[in-house]
């Protein structure tokens, strides 16, 4: 399932957009640069330009010049609004959140995430893979429609502990004649955030996860 993003342009992507801009209307101030220079240089002494077309170049050079000015500070503002907004994140450290999420975090030996069916299921299967895709926990699930927390203690089939990581997570529910993926959430302790290319990011151990995928966060820490 993928996770709910706050913007559909990335930081990384608004940068480029805005640099993009910046450097053509650069570039569009320059050549008015030229080009007005160029004119005052080879202006006919008995026929000189226009006063009130004079005029109206300037105005245009000042109009170009207050776009770039206001372009930057834009920028700035941005920059500090995405700081504004991790700091306001870093109270979330510690405290253990439910987001959004298709995988579970095994912290000290265990990991817990929930499911949400959309109405009485025939039949559920919850289904956990490695990072390379391998089965390591698979085991029936509740069948009642709504929310329902699962909980795994990190061991496979044959009872071996594995190690903390990022697990991907799946539950399967049957409705009758077909089945369909329930959406998943991932329960676990806050431990960074930061400010990435896909925006502001929160860590659980090692899976990353969008600021705005969180649904709860606990009052513990």
């Amino acid at each position: 399932m993928t996770n709910p993003v706050v913007s559909t342009l990335t930081p990384a992507e608004r940068a480029e957009n805005a640099n993009s801009s910046r450097r053509q209307i650069a570039s569009n101030f320059q050549d008015f640069l030229k080009l007005l220079t160029t004119q005052l240089r080879n202006q006919d002494p008995t026929a000189p330009l226009d006063t009130n077309q004079f005029t109206q170049q300037l105005v245009m050079f000042a109009q170009v010049e207050q776009q770039l000015a206001t372009n930057q500070s834009l920028e700035r503002l941005l920059r500090l609004q995405e700081t504004s907004q991790l700091t306001a994140l870093a109270p979330l450290i510690g405290r253990t959140v439910e987001a959004q999420a298709s995988s579970i975090v095994l912290q000290d030996g265990s990991a817990r995430g929930s499911y949400t069916l959309r109405a009485d299921a025939t039949a559920t299967m919850l289904t956990i893979r490695d990072g390379a895709g391998r089965i390591v926990a698979q085991s029936p699930g509740q069948t009642r429609a709504g929310r329902h927390e699962f909980a795994w203690d990190g061991r496979d089939a044959s009872g071996r502990r594995l190690p903390d990581g990022v697990y991907a997570v799946r539950v399967e529910a049957s409705y009758g004649s077909t089945s369909e993926a329930a959406p998943t959430t991932v329960i676990g302790r806050i431990t960074g955030a930061e400010r990435s290319e896909g925006g502001l990011k929160l860590a659980i151990g090692r899976l990353a996860i969008d600021a705005a995928a969180v649904r709860s966060v606990s009052p513990d820490r």
